[in-house]
């Protein structure tokens, strides 16, 4: 239920409609006093980009085999994927939709505008400002975007821990697709991949995207908190400084860009805890790497744990008796999340796995198998702030009890000075 209305909102309000009525043709003004060559015009082309393959993250190029892995190549509409001996190349009849960045587990075709944590970034940012956000494909919008609305070259791009940490975090984000759409789209496979991607994080989460089909339904409205935000910053700075009445929303954008950074923070503690407690190289000193897709759902376990509940991942068990301590398995993990240490005793940490099962095709005795692992195993303990809480806990302690030896002393002080009064 939404909260009901004060008078700030009615303030809000009036400050609204005044700046109307005060400058009825701003906008019309504003049209005709720009230069016509610097309108911006809305073209596809603008929020597509060809993916720059690394070679070193790809699973058939670090294992010497072509059937590792097949994702890229099967969700790639056109075939403009080729993978060689010792590299990967991206053909010139490549549509730049995203989806081979999307399905790629080692993030070794990377588009920059839709890498994960950006793309969270603007997501994140339109979802505090607006009442809702929406994503959308060029195909769909066909103009110059809202300020909630968020281009991309096809919705199937986002993968499914990028929906499943915004969920985690953000109830109004929805997409915009009418109805038809991608029946006359040449990324034939962005439809599926959407729906799969979407439908395992709503699994997961037990939260949903919605779904807007009219153009007219869109809503671009601020929402409340935004909107309170941003007059209390303006009625704050009113008087401190002409640029800060001058940008009446510096209130509301700072506050949605301090919930970004400390998303950042999150991340990067997340990571250094990951680090302390399982460490960060393998015992052949290679350096441990966590994907960014990766970081988005575990920064977001992190903070809801109830939510790895429902995680289904599978990571490799070792079947000491059959390995032969051929290292193909190292090999063959781009992230570094298997060892195999130099008395031949395999181990992997759950949280750098990617569960794409490489390894285990690539073990020539099959003495790898992919199993099941708890979802807890990916709640990282942070025994430093563990150490650092209890030892706070330790010193309340100690001051509660020195307060209550206090207490008492001087009790029996005053005690005291009442039987000398009364002698």
């Amino acid at each position: 239920m939404a909260d009901k209305r004060d008078m700030l909102d009615d303030l809000i309000d009036i400050q609204r409609d005044w700046r109307k009525v005060s400058n009825p043709l701003g906008d019309l003004a504003r049209g005709l006093a720009a230069d016509p060559s610097g309108v911006k015009t809305f073209n596809p082309a603008d929020y597509k980009e060809r993916p720059r393959a690394n070679s070193v993250f790809c699973l058939d190029v670090a294992s010497k085999r072509r059937d590792v892995c097949r994702r890229c190549l099967d969700v790639c509409p056109v075939d403009a994927i080729e993978i060689g001996e010792s590299s990967v190349r991206v053909a010139d009849g490549c549509r730049k939709c995203g989806l081979c960045t999307m399905v790629c587990p080692t993030e070794a075709l990377p588009v920059q505008r839709i890498m994960a944590k950006a793309l969270y970034d603007k997501v994140a940012r339109a979802a505090q400002i607006h009442e809702r956000c929406y994503l959308t494909c060029t195909r769909a919008l066909g103009r110059l975007p809202k300020d909630n609305e968020i281009v991309l070259p096809c919705v199937g791009a986002v993968p499914s821990e990028l929906w499943f940490s915004l969920l985690a975090e953000y109830d109004n984000v929805d997409v915009y697709l009418p109805l038809g759409i991608c029946d006359r789209c040449r990324t034939t496979t962005g439809e599926e991949a959407y729906a799969t991607q979407i439908a395992r994080a709503e699994e997961l989460t037990g939260a949903s995207v919605g779904l807007e089909v009219e153009e007219g339904d869109l809503n671009h409205e601020q929402s409340r908190a935004y909107k309170r935000s941003q007059f209390m910053g303006q009625m704050v700075r009113a008087g401190q400084s002409l640029a800060a009445t001058a940008n009446p929303a510096l209130g509301g954008i700072q506050a949605v860009a301090r919930r970004i950074q400390q998303h950042s923070n999150q991340i990067y503690e997340m990571q250094r805890s990951l680090e302390r407690t399982v460490g960060g190289k393998t015992s052949g000193n290679r350096r441990r790497i966590l994907t960014q897709k990766r970081k988005m759902m575990l920064t977001a376990i992190q903070h809801h744990p109830g939510l790895s509940r429902d995680l289904e991942l599978r990571v490799p068990v070792c079947d000491p008796t059959l390995c032969t301590m051929c290292g193909a398995c190292v090999t063959a993990c781009p992230p570094h999340a298997c060892d195999l240490d130099e008395r031949g005793h395999f181990s992997v940490e759950p949280a750098y796995c990617v569960n794409c099962g490489a390894c285990a095709t690539v073990c020539p005795e099959h003495a790898l198998a992919m199993e099941p692992c708890d979802p807890q195993d990916l709640v990282i303990r942070d025994e430093e702030a563990e150490r650092r809480r209890k030892a706070a806990e330790r010193q309340r302690a100690q001051v509660a009890l020195a307060r209550e030896r206090g207490r008492r002393r001087l009790e029996h002080g005053l005690d005291a000075l009442e039987r000398l009064a009364d002698e």
